[in-house]
C-alpha cells in the first residue's frame, strides 16, 4: 500500500467536474513543480487521479484509485 502525505478536500472544478485539491509532499509530485497539486478522479471504481499543474492544461497520471474517494478531508491511501 502506498500512502499520499497530505491534505485534500473534495472540490468542484469551473466545468462542473469532481476534483480533489490539497496539498502533497516533494515525494508524492515526484519533480517538485507543483505547489498546491490539483487531483482529477472519475466517480467510479478503478478511478485514476490526474495531477496539474497551476496555469497548465497538462495532466500527469498520479495513481490508480480502486474505489471512490473518501467524502470529506484526510489522507489519501491506495
Amino acid at each position: 500500500m502506498t500512502t499520499l502525505s497530505g491534505r485534500y478536500h473534495v472540490a468542484l472544478s469551473i466545468d462542473r467536474k469532481p476534483v480533489l485539491e490539497g496539498w502533497w509532499n516533494d515525494a508524492d509530485t515526484a519533480d517538485g513543480k507543483f505547489d498546491k497539486p490539483h487531483k482529477d478522479h472519475e466517480d467510479n471504481a478503478g478511478a485514476h487521479l490526474l495531477l496539474t499543474g497551476w496555469g497548465s492544461d497538462r495532466e500527469w497520471p498520479l495513481r490508480e484509485w480502486p474505489t471512490p474517494p473518501p467524502a470529506g478531508d484526510g489522507a489519501l491511501s491506495t
